[in-house]
């Protein structure tokens, strides 16, 4: 009878703690996952990465990006013009650097489980990113994607929004050190990506909320977008 008890109480337990990592949100994922990172990081990796985004956010790459309130750029989609998106339904509108990242890997699964109620509010969730897409596919498959994830080919579009940039030869290097390779992933040898961006864009094309942090770790929880959707 206290085997029994016991392996209760166990169970229990297991289902608390599997609860829990579920209920998790993403600013707490991205924290755990910034912390563990933390631990097996040398301190000169660190720092290098600490001096990219410092440098990144002095050259104003996020206040020289486009801005809430502007039209946004034309471009197309797969051979259909963006307009005919937010014609019919208002956007939110997301980049992300690349599958080989892991704060885009649970920003994206992070999105997919909130991906009903964004449509819910009427929106509809179009993802985009420099990989190619046979990548694309790979990722979506492997992170179990339903929303639609589209090639950004060479950061052309992300440029027309002011997000795109070369990474500089030192944290290229740590990459490559990581086993990233970004010309494979890209299909480039440009090494240029985006900022993670959000953009929320109503059904006249006007951009009604953005969000752009040059420090990658920093990622817009998919809770506070819902408390800015109308």
């Amino acid at each position: 009878m206290f085997k029994f008890i016991i392996s209760i109480l166990s169970l229990v337990s297991l289902q608390v703690i599997a609860s829990s990592k579920v209920s998790q949100t993403l600013t707490e994922q991205i924290a755990i996952r910034k912390t563990n990172s933390s631990k097996k990081m040398s301190l000169s990796v660190k720092r290098e990465f600490q001096r990219a985004i410092k440098e990144l956010k002095a050259r104003g790459i996020e206040k020289n990006s486009i801005q809430k309130g502007v039209h946004v750029p034309s471009f197309n989609l797969e051979n259909r013009r963006f307009k005919s998106f937010y014609k019919k339904y208002p956007i939110v509108l997301k980049f992300y650097r690349g599958s080989w990242c892991p704060y885009c890997q649970l920003e994206m699964k992070d999105y997919e489980k909130y991906k009903s109620k964004i449509e819910s509010k009427g929106y509809k969730l179009i993802v985009l990113t420099p990989d190619t897409k046979l990548e694309i596919r790979k990722f979506r498959k492997r992170q179990e994607i339903s929303f639609p994830i589209f090639q950004d080919k060479d950061n052309h579009i992300a440029k027309k929004f002011g997000i795109a940039f070369k990474l500089d030869k030192k944290v290229t290097e740590i990459y490559k050190g990581f086993g990233i390779d970004l010309a494979k992933n890209q299909n480039n040898l440009l090494n240029e990506i985006p900022m993670p961006g959000t953009y929320v864009i109503n059904k006249k094309g006007i951009i009604t909320f953005t969000f752009v942090d040059a420090d990658y770790t920093k990622r817009l929880d998919p809770l506070d977008l819902l408390k800015v959707l109308k």
